[in-house]
């Protein structure tokens, strides 16, 4: 059964929609989260079928206005953008939304940003982010918003107030996988801009990650463009061209002519730091030509700089010259030392409001503040009772395996990892499990999956690792196939089976891999590249089975120590330098191999916030 696309998601949506089984403006909150996934004329293709709910209502006109503003903004080939959000602005108002109003201040920034006009498009990403308020039908724009002001500040070289743009925006956990991953990706070419590039191309990585299987061609091509630069600047060309290429195919194929000028602007780069001059030329005067055709002269004035550089290699001194005037007129105009001051004093004085106001807020709402804050803290707390009892108590862990240590760390009060054990005649099934995400939305996805790894033993009798894998992914899939909407959460997972009495162990793992010592050494088993849970190709779990040598190391683990980042750079533990550290505390006891990983752990991460739940089993047989 082939998999149902955004397009065919959202003319279901608007069926029901018009059948009165679904609100209209759930059927815009869907479409404007997912619109640059739609490809080709399918986003023209819902606007032309929705037209027809355009005028039910004023709100219904101003959706419907927003979503064709929505669709200029990020393609200017379809019509004035400026025009249309200024419309719709109006409309909004009239109607007395103010978080509509919000909404559309977030697409004109991109308009202002463009012509250069910074100094207008920060005060309307300040408008914007107070006017939509956290409104969950709205959040989206916000996302938008302080992805803009982050922007604006990166290319100001305030590398701080971006990165606080940016995270503050993350922070929201957004909906759409898109607007985190850019926000993510954002994050990246600040790092890789101010010369931190490992930690640039692990922010790239991370965005990367966040949208696999999304088919998001427009926050794609924009991580395969930035990691490309990321290539350039760590001078392996071959892999930069290579990465350039990938973004400009996916550009081209999906008509994405702005963000083509950045590939032509690399490329003229690229070509020029390898002296093949005539090449850069051609790609930095397609990057001008664009600029003018579609209005954009922040993005105008960067290919003047380059085509004065090329010019200055090319012994053409006069062009040159030419050029660079074009460069230094525009920089002064857009970024001058003025507008910075105006940006940073609209930022400030928009700070200072909001803490006025949110003071204000506090004394009125602060009785009740506080009574809410006791009820979520009360209903966290007994999350984690609930969680604690799938969890099994250490004392049977120790009871059914006498050498064995755990480390369990959750990044909030309840926890995205669990660990699992299970005896089923004289076998001892135990597993670290990681599931998608962390704190309340984590804990709920383990309890699922817990459960269903009881249900695989106990109601399937099974016994073999990858045979209770698949069922898991079975029992897993059925349960969240219910929801309407579609979720692809689920769990990575070590799994593995010892029986002493037959002398046996099998193991099995879904992205998280194996480790045991014995007398050869280290010994790694790879687990199988796929979750458990909804993956594009799926194949069977494999069961391996491992030698039985009395004294043997088992670590299952899940990745949150790895990724913690942290120590003198603030960069991540990473997963080599996890089993350096599991190979120098092997020969000790495991309860001071415990003690001296867990030491490390917070030595390392000092300051910094925990970034995932850790989870690791040792075990010796």
């Amino acid at each position: 059964m082939s998999q149902i696309t955004i397009y065919e998601r959202l003319v279901n949506k608007f069926e029901k929609v018009l059948s009165g089984n679904s609100d209209l403006l759930d059927f815009y909150v869907i479409l404007w989260e997912n619109g640059p996934l739609l490809k080709g004329n399918d986003y023209q293709n819902i606007l032309k079928l929705i037209k027809q709910k355009s005028n039910e209502s004023a709100l219904s006109k101003c959706w419907y206005s927003l979503s064709e503003g929505f669709a200029y903004a990020f393609n200017p080939t379809l019509g004035n953008s400026f025009e249309k959000l200024n419309d719709t602005l109006e409309m909004f108002r009239a109607v007395n939304d103010v978080h509509g109003e919000g909404a559309t201040q977030a697409l004109l920034v991109l308009y202002y940003k463009n012509i250069g006009q910074l100094a207008k498009a920060q005060e309307f990403v300040q408008s914007a982010i107070q006017n939509i308020n956290e409104h969950k039908s709205y959040m989206y724009f916000l996302g938008i918003a302080y992805y803009q002001g982050g922007e604006i500040n990166h290319l100001l070289k305030d590398y701080k107030s971006a990165i606080d743009f940016f995270s503050k925006g993350h922070s929201y956990s957004l909906t759409g996988a898109g607007i985190n991953a850019r926000l993510l990706n954002a994050i990246g070419t600040v790092y890789r801009d101010t010369g931190e590039l490992e930690l640039a191309y692990d922010y790239f990585q991370k965005s990367l990650k966040l949208i696999e299987g999304e088919n998001n061609h427009l926050i794609e091509s924009k991580i395969y463009a930035d990691i490309g630069n990321y290539f350039s600047r760590k001078e392996d060309y071959k892999q930069s061209l290579l990465f350039q290429e990938k973004s400009m195919a996916i550009r081209k194929e999906n008509k994405l002519e702005a963000p083509l000028i950045t590939n032509y602007l690399e490329l003229a780069e690229l070509a020029q730091k390898q002296q093949n001059f005539n090449e850069a030329l051609s790609y930095a005067l397609l990057a001008e030509k664009l600029s003018d055709e579609l209005n954009i002269p922040i993005k105008k004035y960067q290919a003047s700089l380059i085509i004065s550089n090329i010019y200055e290699a090319l012994g053409n001194n006069s062009l040159a010259l030419e050029h660079f005037k074009k460069y230094h007129y525009a920089k002064d105009e857009l970024l001058s030392q003025e507008n910075a001051r105006k940006i940073k004093q609209i930022s400030m004085h928009h700070e200072m409001e909001t803490m006025q106001k949110e003071k204000e807020i506090f004394k009125i709402r602060n009785v009740v503040l506080k009574s809410v804050l006791e009820e979520i803290e009360a209903s966290v707390r007994y999350a984690k009772r609930i969680q604690e009892a799938i969890l099994p108590p250490l004392n049977l862990i120790k009871e059914k395996l006498s050498e064995c240590f755990l480390l369990y760390k959750p990044k909030d009060v309840v926890a995205g990892d669990f660990y699992w054990m299970e005896e089923i005649n004289g076998t001892v099934l135990i597993a670290a499990a990681d599931c998608t995400g962390h704190g309340v939305p984590g804990a709920m996805v383990s309890v699922v999956c817990s459960n269903a790894l009881n249900r695989a033993v106990k109601e399937f009798n099974l016994v073999d690792t990858g045979a209770i894998l698949d069922k898991v992914t079975d029992l897993v899939l059925e349960t969240f196939e219910k929801s309407e909407n579609e979720v692809k959460d689920g769990m990575d997972i070590s799994l593995i089976s010892i029986n002493k009495t037959i002398g046996k162990i099998y193991w099995s793992g879904a992205n998280n891999p194996l480790w045991y010592f014995n007398k050869s050494g280290f010994n790694q088993i790879t687990a199988d590249k796929q979750p458990i849970g909804k993956s594009d190709h799926r194949k069977p779990f494999t069961t391996h089975q491992v030698e039985y040598i009395p004294g043997t190391r088992f670590y299952l683990f899940t990745d949150g120590f790895a990724d913690q980042f942290g120590g003198p750079k603030g960069k991540k533990f990473m997963h080599k330098q996890f089993q350096q550290l599991i190979t120098s505390t092997v020969d000790v006891g495991f309860d001071q191999q415990k003690e001296t990983l867990n030491t490390i752990f917070e030595n390392w991460k000092g300051d910094i916030e925990q970034v995932d739940d850790v989870c690791i089993i040792g075990i010796r047989i």
